[in-house]
């Protein structure tokens, strides 16, 4: 099987005269609800990757009536060269590598103890003092708003089978051809339209996609969770 090479950055420029594939992430999340509508369980939990997975999400745990909840994942990146992706953390000391470069173990190991501190300080600014969903013995739905290299996807599939999830399934409106094959692999059910071969950035195939605010995170969950 292909691995993305450690120099592989998932972006790139848009291609010349390809349209966008969604007006937004609400658009993206409802056209994911029809492909996940006869594969989800009525305990299924949502769970995002990011705060636009979480814009995605929200309208796949509407739409099917489910939990939403967001598991902050972080990218491990090579020292000096942010932009290459060596892996990824989860909460609970979940880690994957899928490869360290040309770094020694000790190089990768500050690698990843960097991501951790970042996961921390980001979980503490979205969870606070609210409990994570509790995931065990039922179905997980990880929702994203595009894949690019695989890694976050991958980890928190891992994380989830460590939480003893009955079943998972990753649903991505759009992803790279490479990483769909890895994640394909890890998964129960893997749901994504459109697997590319020229991804670039998952931004450019939106035509809207602004960030959202961890604001935007919270009031997103308390709004599910009083549901």
């Amino acid at each position: 099987m292909e691995t993305i090479s450690p120099e592989s950055t998932g972006f790139a420029a848009p291609p010349i005269g390809v349209p966008t594939l969604f007006d937004d992430r609400l658009d993206a999340g409802r056209r994911l609800v029809a492909e996940l509508r006869t594969e989800t369980a009525s305990d299924a939990v949502v769970v995002a990757l990011s705060p636009g997975g979480v814009a995605v999400g929200a309208e796949i745990a509407h739409a099917l009536r489910l939990p939403l909840d967001l598991l902050v994942v972080r990218k491990i990146r090579y020292p000096g060269a942010p932009e290459r992706v060596l892996g990824a953390v989860a909460p609970g000391y979940v880690t994957y590598v899928y490869t360290s470069a040309d770094l020694s173990l000790r190089r990768l190991a500050v690698a990843i103890a960097d991501a951790r501190v970042e996961l921390a300080h980001a979980d503490d600014r979205v969870h606070g003092d609210r409990p994570p969903v509790d995931v065990s013995r039922r179905e997980v739905v990880i929702v994203d708003d595009g894949v690019t290299t695989g890694a976050r996807m991958i980890t928190a599939t891992h994380w989830a089978r460590i939480q003893r999830a009955r079943r998972v399934i990753a649903a991505v409106p759009v992803a790279s051809a490479e990483a769909a094959e890895l994640v394909r692999a890890e998964v129960d059910v893997f749901v994504c339209p459109h697997e590319l071969t020229g991804l670039g950035a998952v931004g450019i195939w939106y035509e809207e996609f602004e960030q959202p605010t961890d604001d935007d995170v919270r009031r997103s969950l308390d709004e599910h969770r009083q549901r």
